[in-house]
């Protein structure tokens, strides 16, 4: 007898992140730290990664927190606890297995001791 469940698709870490993102409000900061200008500057630099290097990034590993990583209850203010694309709103210029180019600075994933966060859409105030 076949089954009536539906079967759901399994969704790629890009295609998840790109879900989750999306479902942040342009106009509501999501969390401490990315309100006003910032926040606008942040997101549409965050959607462009995900547009050109998000598929690259889940085949290298990158994880939900080495990307969109805040505090869980002080948000970007606590950079330590930041993923890559919340630090700063500027745009990616490439990625590799260990780091992130920006414009003039790099992040890089493999630092010890780092502490882990949420993802800023599970982020609550």
């Amino acid at each position: 007898m076949a089954s009536s469940l539906a079967v759901s698709p399994v969704r790629s870490g890009a295609q998840a992140w790109r879900d989750a993102f999306s479902a942040l409000k342009p106009g509501t900061a999501p969390c401490y730290g990315l309100e006003g200008p910032r926040w606008g500057e942040v997101r549409e630099a965050a959607i462009e990664f995900l547009d050109q290097f998000g598929d690259e990034a889940a085949t290298l590993d990158w994880s939900t927190l080495d990307l969109f990583g805040v505090h869980p209850a002080a948000g970007v203010i606590r950079v330590d606890y930041c993923g890559a694309l919340m630090l700063s709103g500027e745009r990616v210029r490439a990625i590799e297995s260990n780091r992130i180019l920006f414009g003039m600075t790099t992040y890089y994933r493999d630092v010890p001791g780092r502490p882990e966060g949420v993802p800023v859409w599970e982020f609550t105030r």
